[in-house]
């Protein structure tokens, strides 16, 4: 009788013990090897050393992780507790009502979230916070710089050692590496919008501003250097024609066909993931030198910017505490470790030592993070990414004047602002 009861009292508990583990599912998008396999393992040993929660990797496309597509996968029951999001559309994202605020079930946990804070980069904390609370939990960032060609800096009688500083010494320098036969373009020096050379590399690079926190109020449009970033960049399209320069991008697609990896342009900036990109595609004996983004004199020296991605729970998602509960370690030793395998840079200052010594090269990158500017943190973040980009092509293919096509960019963009703030 005793054994039988024993045997029943073991049941009982093996029972209660199972009913204690919850699943929790992670969609994720980084699907290159090597992020994958690092994400993988990091999921593995959070389940062996947290038996009450298994946490499901689910590996979707890109495009999958549409906010729409994904609401509608957790309103039906299947969507994920965890997902990646990109970390400067966060306050966009959780004024629509589509994110839980994480903060409030970190506070669950025991965590104490202001020095939880104080261990990511600033820029990183500011974009994953809305309405004084963290919404997200930053994951990896990157930063942008100028890379050149070393060889083709000898050929044209440069220095291979000494970069453009000034955006003179970079259209100087632009000038002579450029090679254009019967009308055609060869060989490019430089192209301002080329690789990561967008609205905000260069408005930032030029001393401008984009957003006053303050007033609340977009102010690129009314600010002088922001135009002349723009202007600076008409001027290469308007140099070597927009369409001479699409024929010559054209020759050129996919990572091992980049023009800058085929000697074939002499500087582009781009980011430190990039790196990567040369190690695995350029010939052996490629010569490339990193610099910091050429700038005016009236410029801000060694600017650059930081993305990269964040950790978020959506609103409705089955399971938030224990979803919390995972990022927050995917965020701190699941960063540790990612950052050693991808050689991404990571938010989690902690990490920083680790990357470094797995490579040396990345401490470069590493120094420019505590200076980095973060895209402008409001509730149409995306939104203003987007009519930037739409401005900016406007200019270049000479269909609006810089100042009008920065004043309706603004206009547009301030007044879904102001909607979202509840101004209107």
């Amino acid at each position: 009788m005793r054994k039988l009861l024993l045997i029943l009292t073991l049941i009982v508990l093996s029972t209660f013990a199972m009913a204690e583990v919850v699943e929790i599912v992670f969609w994720h998008n980084m699907s290159n090897p090597v992020d994958k396999k690092s994400i993988e393992e990091s999921v593995a040993k959070f389940n062996k050393t947290h038996p009450n929660i298994k946490v499901k990797v689910v590996l979707v496309p890109g495009t999958e992780t549409e906010v729409t597509k994904l609401m509608t996968a957790v309103a039906a029951g299947t969507g994920p507790d965890v997902y990646y999001l990109d970390r400067f559309t966060v306050a966009q994202r959780a004024h629509q009502g589509v994110l839980e605020c994480l903060e409030d079930y970190l506070v669950q946990l025991g965590v104490d979230v202001e020095k939880l804070k104080s261990k990511y980069f600033d820029f990183a904390i500011a974009e994953a916070t809305y309405n004084g609370k963290l919404y997200a939990l930053p994951w990896d960032t990157d930063v942008r710089v100028l890379y050149y060609n070393k060889k083709l800096f000898k050929k044209a009688g440069l220095d291979p050692d000494k970069p453009p500083v000034t955006i003179d010494e970079l259209d100087e320098y632009a000038e002579k590496l450029t090679i254009i036969k019967n009308g055609r373009i060869e060989q490019l020096g430089f192209i301002p919008w080329f690789g990561q050379g967008w609205h905000y590399t260069w408005g930032w690079a030029f001393g401008g501003k984009f957003y006053d926190e303050k007033t609340q109020k977009l102010c690129f449009a009314d600010d002088p250097k922001i135009i002349a970033s723009f202007k600076w960049q008409k001027k290469y399209a308007d140099k070597y024609g927009m369409k001479n320069i699409g024929a010559f991008q054209s020759a050129y697609t996919g990572a091992n066909l980049n023009p800058f990896l085929a000697g074939k342009l002499a500087m582009v900036v781009d980011g430190n993931w990039f790196l990567a990109q040369i190690r695995t595609f350029a010939p052996k004996d490629f010569e490339f030198g990193i610099a910091p983004i050429p700038y005016p004199v009236y410029g801000e020296a060694g600017s650059t910017w930081a993305g990269g991605w964040s950790l978020v729970i959506p609103k409705g998602a089955k399971h938030p505490k224990e979803a919390a509960e995972f990022i927050l370690y995917m965020a701190t030793e699941g960063q540790v470790k990612y950052a050693i395998d991808t050689y991404h840079l990571p938010t989690y200052k902690e990490a920083i030592p680790g990357l470094v010594e797995a490579d040396p090269m990345q401490k470069y990158f590493a120094e420019l993070l505590p200076k980095a500017h973060c895209r402008p943190v409001i509730p149409v973040g995306a939104l203003l990414w987007d009519k930037l980009t739409e401005a900016r092509d406007y200019i270049l293919w000479g269909k609006k004047t810089v100042e009008q096509a920065l004043r309706d960019a603004q206009e547009e963009v301030q007044e879904a602002l102001d909607k979202a703030l509840g101004k209107k």
